[in-house]
């Protein structure tokens, strides 16, 4: 295995130095070992001191062989269709097998079942039931690992619809490791709830640390897809397939986006044209019922219902259920959607949440039985509870005082304000308020702007970062931009007005 590292000043196109590894595989956790520590010196000798420990990497106590059957169990489980992730399951069981007490291999298969049963590849409760064990097991084994509590994350929320819980292990998941899948999660869960611009806030955060995860690029597209930009959604969608071309989801919103975008007749050539693509998950059989049912076809759309009923006493009740939902709302058969959605809703069919930020059933918004249904489902839900009516005078002193503590709570949560591109109107989308309350409730509630509230929160960030043992050697202007800032005038600015002092004269007096 050949490995070579190079440091560049990106900036000035300037290159510092470069190494090559030439090194055996069979020893790769002291090889990552090894090179991290080389790296940690190297940047420690071109940019400043850095406390370096004596190991970076943590060491996984199982055989190189076997962890490398474990990355390809997980390998064939990521495919996320029903085929790969039964091939990448019975992988991983023989991992278990041969090594017991390694948590992960648990983990990755709870989470195959939780796919397969949330994406309707399996009946939900079958699938949820075979998780479970395995979930058990890796508790037991790892508890407080970030895997373990964004696997609780996902069980809290398709199979219990606690979505208070579902958060919680969410969001302490993010505290052990930020990672993209992470951050994909809270951005589901914020989906399920209706919250769209806040959970393309966090989808935004898992493209920038994974770029090339075809899942995340697919999730972009689905938002705006949800927002109804559809011809904005379309090319994240076929970015996704670019990078899986195997991706189950994206033929399905590509041909959905095409329908709604008014080419009904492009997005029946395009489902048509998915041959031996999706096939496990209805895709290509309920993208042309769709489209019939858009085109009035009524002999073919009746055909496909027909055709996709057949499926109703399978292993893809979930899926089928989806599509004559939709194919439903698209004829305006509303008491045939709300009966079906009534009956999914009985039988704790994943469904009822992923459709419940549909665009194809915003006519049903005003329906009191669908409300009802979405209601008990997801308490928290922007979609269908009752509407704020808000008033000419905006917020009076006591709502000031109400929407400032839950503001300040949002805040220390969420941590938004290290996002440097977060606007007025991100902020108001977490507290479900207008851009214009939001604006008074920060110039009456703390006299304070937008951008001087959030500064305020990111030099506080700063000063306790700045500080830390682990960040000494490191530029001023690289924790700052940690912070949340994105200038380094406003920085300047910002922290002098706020501290009366510079950055550097601030750093020297509590060195």
């Amino acid at each position: 295995m050949r490995i070579t590292v190079q440091m560049i000043d990106t900036l000035d196109d300037f290159h510092f130095w470069s190494e090559t590894f030439d090194r055996n595989p069979e020893n790769i956790f002291e090889i990552q070992d090894e090179i991290s520590l080389f790296i940690a010196e190297k940047l420690r000798e071109h940019i400043g001191h850095l406390e370096i420990e004596d190991k970076l990497v943590e060491v996984i106590d199982v055989p190189v062989a076997i962890y490398r059957e474990y990355l390809k169990g997980r390998y064939y489980i990521m495919k996320l269709d029903y085929k790969n992730s039964i091939k990448g399951i019975n992988i991983l069981k023989e991992v278990i097998h041969k090594s017991p007490n390694f948590s992960n291999p648990y983990l990755d298969i709870n989470l195959a079942y939780v796919n397969m049963g949330t994406m309707g590849l399996l009946p939900a409760f079958e699938a949820y039931e075979k998780a479970q064990p395995y979930l058990l097991k890796a508790l037991e084994l790892d508890p407080n690992s970030s895997r373990s509590q964004l696997n609780l994350a996902w069980i809290e929320c398709w199979q219990n619809w606690n979505f208070e819980k579902a958060f919680e292990h969410a969001n302490k998941a993010l505290e052990i490791q930020q990672a993209d899948d992470i951050y994909l999660t809270i951005s589901n869960l914020l989906t399920v709830e209706g919250k769209l611009d806040a959970a393309s806030n966090y989808l935004d955060k898992a493209l920038q640390l994974d770029p090339y995860a075809a899942i995340n690029h697919h999730y972009k597209g689905f938002l705006h897809y949800l927002k109804e930009e559809y011809k904005t959604a379309i090319p994240y969608l076929k970015k996704a397939l670019d990078l899986d071309p195997k991706l189950p989801f994206p033929p399905i919103y590509i041909g959905i986006c095409l329908l709604m975008s008014g080419k009904p007749n492009e997005a029946l050539t395009y489902f048509g044209s998915l041959e031996g693509v999706s096939v496990k998950d209805l895709t290509k059989l309920g993208g042309e019922t769709m489209c019939y049912a858009k085109l009035n076809e009524r002999e073919k759309c009746n055909e496909g219902l027909k055709e996709l009923e057949t499926y109703l006493n399978t292993d893809l009740v979930d899926k089928a259920f989806t599509f004559l939902i939709l194919v439903n709302a698209l004829l305006d058969n509303n008491e045939k959607v709300i009966d079906l959605i009534t009956q999914a809703y009985h039988n704790r069919l994943p469904l009822i949440l992923l459709l419940n930020p549909s665009p194809i059933l915003k006519p049903l918004k005003n329906n009191k039985r669908f409300k009802d249904i979405m209601l008990k489902a997801i308490p928290d839900n922007v979609n269908y509870k009752q509407k704020k009516q808000y008033k000419q005078a905006l917020l009076d002193s006591n709502e000031i005082k109400k929407y400032s503590k839950e503001l300040e709570q949002i805040m220390i949560d969420y941590k938004l304000y290290l996002n440097p591109d977060l606007s007025l109107k991100d902020l108001a989308s977490y507290l479900e308020l207008p851009a214009n309350y939001v604006s008074q409730l920060l110039n009456l509630g703390f006299q304070k702007n937008f951008s001087e509230y959030t500064n305020t929160y990111r030099v506080n960030e700063f000063k306790e970062r700045v500080l830390l043992e682990e960040n000494k050697g490191i530029t001023i202007m690289a924790i700052a931009y940690d912070s949340g800032f994105n200038s380094k005038t406003v920085f300047n600015t910002f922290f002098k007005k706020l501290e009366g002092i510079t950055p550097n004269t601030f750093l020297k007096c509590n060195s």
